[in-house]
């Protein structure tokens, strides 16, 4: 797929308003592609769309929902529907989960946070079918996570429910790939985004070190001319996932519990 042949179609980006959501927009727009927006910060998507409309002589339609909440992929549909817009590029970024002992945290909060990570992004990838088959080819990136390669003590809902939407992007590119829709399972490694501080991270074994949401979607939009269903920027997935596949699943436990073990009180 080349980028360039999408100028003057549309493309639905959620967790739009910051980190790698919010550049991917940029990168799209620049390319003289529609935006959709998808966020729950109403006057930070506005403030993108305006820039962008104005940097780049695109449209866009900003669409403020919280994806957390069943029925929202719904509710998105109908949006862009009533608008009269076809999506040929879907972009499901958007996430969030705390760090900290399980029982910190409310079985409602936990509810949500499978619905956003992995039901709502799922969801979307049917009702837009319609719409990415009309177009050949079209484009879905779903975003993984490190997270999604082995349980992790600590996060484990977030986890659990990345590990959901790796899987089923992996299959789903199996399924579509002759519908002319590449569906493409994009991995960051640890990203300057506001994941982190939203979700009260602590002091960890997975370091300080954070790579700039440009370098992601460098990496992502290099690699859609290849076809490729798996692209990862965290360059220790290699030995991450031979570990997760080779190492008793007790070792796994214990050693991933270490690298992100709660302080007292979380």
């Amino acid at each position: 797929m080349k980028l360039q042949d999408c100028r003057g179609h549309w493309a639905l980006v959620t967790g739009a308003s910051s980190g790698i959501g919010e550049e991917f927009c940029r990168r799209l727009a620049a390319q003289g592609i529609h935006l959709v927006l998808v966020a729950r910060r109403t006057a930070l998507l506005e403030k993108l769309a305006t820039e962008l409309r104005e940097r780049h002589a695109i449209q866009t339609l900003v669409v403020p929902t919280d994806l957390a909440h069943p029925g929202s992929a719904q509710q998105l549909r109908a949006a862009t529907a009533a608008a009269g817009l076809r999506i040929r590029i879907l972009i499901n970024n958007a996430a969030r989960g705390p760090w900290g002992s399980f029982e910190k945290t409310s079985a409602e909060t936990y509810e949500e946070l499978v619905q956003l990570i992995a039901g709502t992004p799922i969801a979307l990838c049917r009702l837009y079918l319609d719409d990415l088959a009309s177009f050949g080819p079209s484009l879905i990136v779903n975003l993984s996570s490190p997270a999604a390669l082995q349980p992790v003590p600590y996060k484990a809902v977030y986890s659990a429910a990345k590990t959901c939407l790796h899987n089923f992007s992996l299959a789903l590119h199996g399924e579509w790939r002759d519908k002319g829709i590449l569906v493409q399972t994009l991995l960051p490694g640890p990203t300057a985004t506001e994941l982190d501080a939203k979700g009260g991270a602590y002091k960890s074994e997975l370091g300080e070190e954070r790579r700039p949401p440009s370098e992601v979607v460098d990496e992502s939009l290099a690699k859609l001319e290849s076809d490729d269903p798996f692209v990862t920027t965290n360059k220790g997935t290699y030995k991450q996932r031979l570990f997760a596949g080779i190492a008793p699943t007790r070792m796994i436990i214990r050693e991933v519990k270490k690298m992100f073990q709660a302080p007292p009180g979380r």
